[in-house]
């Protein structure tokens, strides 16, 4: 099966039935795939030819739903773009992905102007919702062009995405995600929700994130219905649920912060709702429980890569328990176990299989494994091995298998030649009252290599100091895994996944070092 075959499927089962709603536009399954063969059509009729990349600037739309479906009924992977990047780190993309047309939202048409003059290959522009010199109109363009089935030879291992994944340090890499690792992440997704014809999924996260790219091609796998909201807001989201009888979504911990934060989060009426889908970070205990009061559903983490298309393991409903026997609430903070099509191991340094409770490497295998690296063969030789993805996430596996990630391998710090996992550390302080968020990285110290540093932010009108906070992890901590020095901040630098940038708290401290550790 390829993506295309999923509008194309819903076309002839549920012709009528409601495949997209973003704002005041419904479209039914048949419409929509009239309109992605429209498009994939024109790609085609400008000469794009099949293995040429298309690239896609826009915040969530409908029209991003055609365009992942379009591009792949065109051969023509796509390359989504994060709205959020500035001129330069698109144009490296588009130069690195020899991208040949680029479709944007006329939102982004300042930032198209500094770039388009900057890229090598860049052929045509397309633009919607208003246009600017130099680019076709989206609705003109697909006016012009056939909605029958387009006639291109293609293959599962043939690429359909193109995502850019910056990782830590770097310049973006991207990840070429196969026809075989979308339809595989679906099959994955789909058995594990249970999701139905009849469900309805509100799409919050950006959709140039591999996270809600999975879940929209997972919904439409099955028929059901994707509800578009083009930017994240507690009021946005809470309307939503309610117009459209939202049954589940999916949200990363900050948004779920910010909803539980909104004045009026009880005043809308939210019982349609079956699942809160939650992921890039475990939900600390005392909010979950919150939002678990609040809306009366289940609630369920989602951990994967942008490399495997996301789902490695899933965390279900029925093992969020708050309060109970000892082991079961301990498993709240592990990140689920694998998902159907999808194996894991942990692995020490020398690529050996570790028992029960050892932590090492996670590493995966399965069908929704990346092909590889965008033109980076040896990077994708270091991270893809015999068929298993090596994910630089450290954990381990206890006897029931549910996986529990430790840190990120390049983020463990070493100090005095001990190593300290930063989130161990960062579960203790999220147990003090006065903690609202924390994040803990290593920083350079003369004596002992690195030490422990905690950036936190603090609830408002809590009376809590730096020498209170570090005794407080001396309480519950070795003394060597205590933080030296906290900072109290408002914010953290965070991705458009949601999750904090720890790469960002350490530049500071770690300018001008030759090394990095």
């Amino acid at each position: 099966m390829l993506v295309g075959d999923i509008p194309r499927k819903n076309s002839k089962l549920f012709p009528q039935k409601t495949a997209v709603i973003e704002a005041d536009v419904t479209i039914n399954f048949s419409h929509l795939n009239q309109r992605i063969n429209r498009l994939a059509n024109a790609i085609i009729g400008l000469g794009i030819e099949k293995g040429d990349r298309i690239a896609v600037l826009s915040h969530n739309c409908h029209q991003y739903v055609e365009f992942y479906f379009a591009a792949a009924k065109a051969g023509t992977p796509i390359v989504p773009l994060n709205y959020r990047s500035n001129d330069k780190e698109i144009s490296y993309i588009l130069n690195d992905s020899e991208a040949k047309m680029l479709i944007f939202n006329a939102a982004y048409d300042s930032l198209v102007e500094q770039i388009k003059d900057k890229t090598e290959n860049l052929k045509h522009l397309i633009s919607f919702n208003g246009i600017i010199k130099g680019a076709s109109d989206y609705e003109e363009v697909l006016s012009k062009a056939s909605d029958i089935e387009p006639k291109v030879s293609l293959d599962e291992d043939d690429i359909a995405v193109l995502g850019y994944t910056g990782g830590t340090t770097g310049l973006p890499k991207g990840v070429m995600t196969t026809h075989k690792n979308i339809i595989a992440s679906c099959y994955n997704t789909a058995l594990e929700r249970l999701i139905s014809p009849e469900t309805i999924f509100l799409n919050v996260p950006p959709m140039f994130h591999a996270g809600d790219a999975n879940s929209m091609f997972a919904y439409s796998f099955v028929g059901a219905t994707n509800v578009i909201l083009d930017s994240f807001s507690p009021e946005g989201v809470l309307q939503n649920i309610e117009k459209h009888k939202v049954t589940s979504v999916l949200l990363v911990p900050s948004m779920v912060l910010f909803i539980l934060q909104y004045p009026d989060v009880r005043k809308f009426d939210t019982k349609t709702l079956n699942t809160i889908y939650y992921g890039t970070a475990p939900m600390p205990l005392k909010p979950l429980r919150q939002a678990m009061d609040i809306f009366g559903c289940g609630f369920s983490q989602t951990y994967g890569t942008t490399e495997t298309f996301v789902p490695i393991s899933i965390l279900k409903p029925k093992d969020h328990i708050l309060d109970g026997d000892e082991n079961m609430i301990k498993r709240m903070k592990s990140a689920g176990r694998e998902v159907v099509g999808v194996q894991v191991k942990i692995v020490d340094k020398n690529n050996i299989e570790l028992g029960i409770n050892q932590i090492g490497e996670i590493i995966v295998k399965g069908d929704n494994v990346m092909k590889g690296y965008w033109k980076k063969p040896q990077l994708t030789q270091k991270v893809i091995k015999a068929g298993w993805y090596y994910t630089g996430d450290m954990g381990m596996i206890d006897d029931l298998g549910y996986i529990y990630i430790v840190d990120r391998k390049k983020d463990m710090i070493i100090s005095g030649g001990e190593n300290i996992y930063p989130k161990e550390v960062e579960n203790v302080l999220y147990g003090h009252p006065a903690v609202v968020e924390a994040s803990v990285i290593g920083v350079p110290d003369d004596i002992w290599g690195e030490v422990v540093k905690a950036f936190i932010i603090k609830k408002p009108n809590t009376d809590i100091n730096e020498n209170e906070l570090i005794e407080y992890c001396a309480k519950h901590l070795a003394r060597y895994k205590k933080p030296k020095s906290i900072d109290f901040v408002e914010q953290f630098p965070r991705s458009t996944a949601g999750k904090i940038l720890k790469r960002e708290l350490k530049k500071p401290f770690w300018t001008n070092k030759e090394r990095k550790v």
